[in-house]
């Protein structure tokens, strides 16, 4: 099947597919997914951060290194072969893979790896701070990373930290490596090539796929790396589908126009049940869904507020009927797997309790506040549970229902009351996820603003403990800090924590092969067959 074919069927749309009768199967050589992608506004690898994106980049590009998606603390090669770290622990020195090529068939070198990071600290995009936070500026990365010679690579970082933790970091979907000639080729004014690559119809990665095409709020279709340097993909090619509706997703699934549906409702996996065509997948997932409250909204800024919700929530009662088999109850912002996660959930649905507190903070009833909400599943189910548990004690969920690109900017811009969403790390450290809820800006080496500036939150005495957390040198007194914490955090923090998930995805029978990883970002298909 030809692309440009391809993508008119996809342009067709969902409603044509919901209302004609079973098709043929999906091309043999192509796989194709269903997720929900409306809030991909990049492909550059080095500025995209929204899961469909960073999804497409994971087989597109390669990092340094990578981890174990059954153990994270089992950390291999791939565009590297091997490291050593000084005995101060700063410098690291990365010895490339001599078989790694890009998809031009260009080898990949140390100067490759050198201008990549180079790239992200100067470009400084929105998940740069991943880098950053190891003391690189676009006035000193040059001297601290550098290619000695083609086969060798050098970073030296601002101070020890655990060698896991950063090690893991150059795993994140941010450490991609690009090909420097090409990339300079196409790049105007000093913007590093970003206009030119995050069309995303380009490709300068050494990864199993490349891109070919992406139609925002429809498609994105990835093609074989005809010169890949590993295994070749049985598939020729990848195309994942914008459809945000679950039972679309369903319908699809039945009718065999889709190979995978990756946001199936706990519904639609129950009626599928039965369906001999397809199956169910489970797989770990570090994804912690949670509302935000920005305590810089009065009457948000009461603690004795923020704990009132805490006590509003039916957080059984959902995990049981709302999104039965695809959640965990989960009241922590480290997930079940990672080092430094605990069993510790206080939380239950206590009217009386949330009465008294809201007596006790003097406030005046009713509280009105706007929650932003994706159009999605489980999102507007999970927000319009809360609204109808909190209004019996006097507070007001109005949800402003948006797709996925005002949800984020939203967001991203401090414009609410409230943000119903999740979190994913960035990498299988309890770092990704600590930072981000628990360091503010003033206490991070890089100086971003985290998710506790974002939502107002003052930490205290937390942000500087948790900074201490990651230098600690001992795995075993590194875990006990973050349990210490986390117990904290969790009575204190603004972040209303409900539910990690547990991956559920269907899957045509016959569809094998498939990684699910413990990130969002390491969902792997490149060894899919059909």
């Amino acid at each position: 099947m030809r692309l440009n074919s391809i993508m008119a069927s996809l342009a067709a749309g969902v409603s044509v597919a919901a209302v004609a009768p079973a098709f043929a199967e999906t091309p043999a050589d192509t796989l194709v997914i269903a997720d929900a992608i409306d809030d991909v506004i990049t492909l550059d690898p080095h500025e995209v951060g929204e899961i469909g994106g960073v999804l497409v980049s994971t087989q597109v590009y390669q990092t340094l290194v990578t981890v174990d998606v059954n153990d994270a603390t089992n950390i291999m090669g791939v565009l590297a072969d091997s490291w050593d770290i000084s005995e101060d622990g700063l410098t690291y020195t990365f010895h490339m893979n001599p078989e790694a090529t890009f998809a031009s068939g260009n080898p990949v070198t140390a100067e490759d790896a050198a201008y990549s990071f180079h790239r992200i600290v100067k470009m400084n995009g929105r998940t740069a701070f991943i880098i950053t936070q190891f003391g690189f500026t676009p006035e000193n990365v040059e001297e601290r990373v550098v290619a000695l010679d083609d086969e060798t690579l050098q970073i030296t970082i601002d101070e020890a930290y655990a060698p896991s933790f950063f090690l893991v970091t150059l795993s994140s979907y941010v450490g991609a490596i690009v090909e420097k000639a090409l990339v300079e080729e196409h790049a105007v004014d000093g913007d590093f090539g970003n206009a030119w690559l995050k069309t995303g119809e380009q490709s300068v990665g050494s990864g199993p796929f490349t891109l070919a095409q992406w139609d925002p709020s429809v498609a994105i279709v990835m093609e074989r790396n005809e010169n890949y340097w590993g295994d070749a993909p049985e598939m020729n090619r990848i195309v994942l589908r914008h459809v945000a509706e679950s039972a679309t997703q369903r319908l699809l699934l039945e009718q065999g126009d889709i190979d995978i549906a990756n946001k199936l409702s706990p519904d639609d996996h129950a009626a599928l049940a039965d369906n001999p065509d397809v199956e169910t997948i489970n797989g770990p997932s570090s994804v912690i869904y949670y509302m935000g409250m920005n305590e810089r909204e009065e009457p948000l800024g009461n603690p004795q507020v923020i704990e009132a919700m805490k006590y509003l929530i039916d957080y059984q009662g959902m995990a049981d009927t709302l999104a039965a088999g695809t959640v965990k109850v989960h009241q922590t912002m480290i997930p079940e797997g990672f080092l430094g996660a605990v069993d510790y959930n206080p939380y239950s649905y206590d009217l009386e309790r949330a009465q008294e507190l809201l007596e006790e903070s003097g406030v005046e009833l009713p509280i009105e506040l706007d929650i932003v909400v994706w159009n999605n599943a489980p999102y507007t189910d999970f927000a319009q549970a809360l609204q109808a548990t909190m209004a019996p004690a006097g507070i007001e969920l109005n949800l402003e229902v948006v797709d996925g690109g005002q949800w984020l900017d939203r967001y991203r811009n401090h414009d609410l009351d409230g943000w119903m969403g999740l979190w994913g790390p960035d990498y299988p450290d309890p770092h990704s996820n600590a930072k981000a809820f628990a360091v503010t800006a003033a206490d991070s080496p890089d100086g971003v603003d985290t998710l506790a500036d974002r939502f107002g939150f003052d930490p205290g005495e937390l942000s500087p403990r948790t900074m201490a957390a990651v230098r600690e040198q001992d795995a075993s007194v590194r875990q006990s800090m973050y349990e210490e914490i986390q117990r904290e955090h969790t009575d204190i923090s603004p972040f209303l924590y409900m539910f990690q998930e547990q991956r559920a995805i269907g899957v045509r029978a016959g569809v094998e092969g498939l990684t699910l990883g413990v990130t969002f970002a390491d969902d792997r298909y490149w060894n899919v067959t059909k």
